[in-house]
């Protein structure tokens, strides 16, 4: 097998998970697997605190750190459109099978979505097998790069809700955590249209 990343042919080591399907099969080679940075611990959300966002998401887990390594894999992801790179990152993913909240994605702008040819959010979620369903939508195209903190809590409102969530508990995925303002933003509009919890979960966090 070849490495996704680096192509270097690799053989694959063998276990009974893989082997009943429990655990995915390895797409990189352990050398590229090593150069990405597990996040330990949960960042704090108090920055919200004192605006309307405040107590919208329940918490946040993000997986990755956006060193170098990461930012050299995502950025031939996302932005190169190597679709296949999604597939690394399936062990990640996959437990959201079980969960019994209704996962939701962040989605692109309908001319953002265009532009890249595919989610890159949904793309994680498909590979993983995880079910998921897109409730919400974007109704703000402008890039949230270059803005400052206080300009990015002060953005308006950047999600409509398009379903019934009422009383509904939410985990909404999304790639990479900066501020928080996308994922705030998304969180407010679904508990103002009715959920319950909304808690998120992310590739990257910054």
């Amino acid at each position: 097998m070849n490495c996704l990343i680096c192509s270097t042919s690799f053989i694959e080591s063998a276990s009974w998970q893989k082997l009943f399907l429990i655990k995915p099969a390895d797409v990189i080679c352990n050398q590229c697997r090593s150069k990405f940075e597990k996040i330990l611990k949960t960042k704090s959300e108090n920055e919200w605190s004192g605006t309307i966002y405040e107590g919208a998401l329940d918490s946040v887990k993000s997986f990755y750190t956006y060193n170098d390594w990461m930012k050299h894999v995502f950025q031939q992801y996302k932005f190169q459109l190597d679709v296949e790179l999604a597939k690394i990152f399936v062990e990640d993913f996959r437990p959201l099978r079980q969960v019994q909240e209704l996962i939701v994605p962040i989605p692109l702008h309908p001319e953002m979505l265009h532009e890249r040819t595919f989610s890159q959010v949904d793309q994680f979620l498909i590979d993983a097998n995880v079910p998921f369903k897109n409730v919400l939508s974007k109704t703000e195209n402008r890039s949230q790069v270059g803005k400052t903190r206080k300009d990015r809590m002060s953005t308006e409102l950047l999600f409509s809700v398009q379903e019934n969530v009422q009383e509904q508990h939410i985990v909404l995925i999304d790639d990479l955590y900066t501020t928080g303002t996308t994922l705030h933003h998304a969180a407010f509009a679904l508990k103002k249209a009715g959920a319950q919890t909304v808690r998120a979960i992310t590739l990257i966090r910054v």
